[in-house]
């Protein structure tokens, strides 16, 4: 019999399913957490703390973050919000693949203006940033978010050829966060729209960039809330890569520290 000592000094006996039910709140499935469980139990001894089960529970957590993570990383990305947020990870994403990105823009076409989610570019090449986020992931995006792509693409090289603007673009870069349908993916192939979204193209689609630039979302730590995601979106935050350097008081500092441990184990 295993005695656990609690934060008032009061002792119990060791429940495991207690301490299954709070290794799921950061995230695993059932047979996850009786498996962190069980190794956790390995290092037991009587009269254990709580505070030094939280360690062991955490060091456990952390190990097998990967298969976590890979899970959880579509809905993180709906999690986001739109504006700023996902439209600003695009361009963080973008600069780990070594573009040089310039943030939104108004830019004058020959008919009139346009606000376009960024500017990047690369072996001197210039290619206008095109964004759509949905929070419900598994909602494609529609062909009539290709087409107004390229009909502000074209207004933007007129005005370019009548000297307007300053931006010689190659094409647009179309960013989601989804699956295109299957229409949509047949026009910007045929006018030739760069498309990136969830597993398309094959071998090239935003999880795998993602996973490339090991710049995963804030939102795909396992434990955050609701209210510490709006807390970190006022911040500004987009990557794990803010939290792991985040200095704030925001935020109670035990939770912060634990947010900070899952950044780092995913990092």
């Amino acid at each position: 019999m295993i005695t656990v000592k609690k934060w008032d000094k009061t002792k119990e006996p060791y429940n495991r399913e207690k301490l299954v039910r709070t290794i799921r709140r950061y995230g695993l499935n059932q047979r996850e957490a009786v498996e962190v469980a069980m190794k956790i139990e390995d290092k037991l001894f009587d009269g254990v703390s709580t505070k030094e089960i939280q360690k062991l529970m955490m060091d456990e957590i952390t190990a097998s973050r990967f298969i976590i993570r890979k899970r959880d990383l579509r809905a993180a990305l709906g999690q986001m919000k739109s504006k700023p947020d996902f439209e600003v990870y695009v361009q963080e994403l973008l600069r780990g693949l070594g573009y040089k990105v310039a943030s939104n823009k108004v830019i004058q076409g020959f008919c009139v203006t346009h606000e376009i989610d960024g500017v990047a570019e690369k072996d001197g090449k210039q290619y206008y940033i095109e964004t759509k986020h949905h929070s419900k992931y598994h909602i494609r995006t529609p062909f009539i978010a290709a087409l107004a792509a390229k009909a502000k693409l074209d207004d933007i090289r007129h005005g370019y050829a009548e000297g307007k603007n300053m931006y010689d673009f190659e094409r647009v870069i179309l960013i989601c966060n989804t699956r295109m349908t299957t229409h949509a993916l047949r026009y910007s192939k045929c006018v030739g729209i760069e498309h990136i979204g969830w597993n398309s193209p094959k071998n090239h689609g935003l999880e795998k960039i993602i996973t490339q630039t090991r710049l995963y979302p804030f939102t795909v730590l396992p434990s955050i809330t609701a209210n510490e995601r709006k807390i970190l979106s006022s911040m500004g935050a987009t990557t794990i890569l803010d939290i792991i350097n985040l200095k704030t008081n925001q935020i109670p500092a035990n939770r912060l520290i634990i947010l900070k441990k899952e950044a780092k184990a995913i990092r």
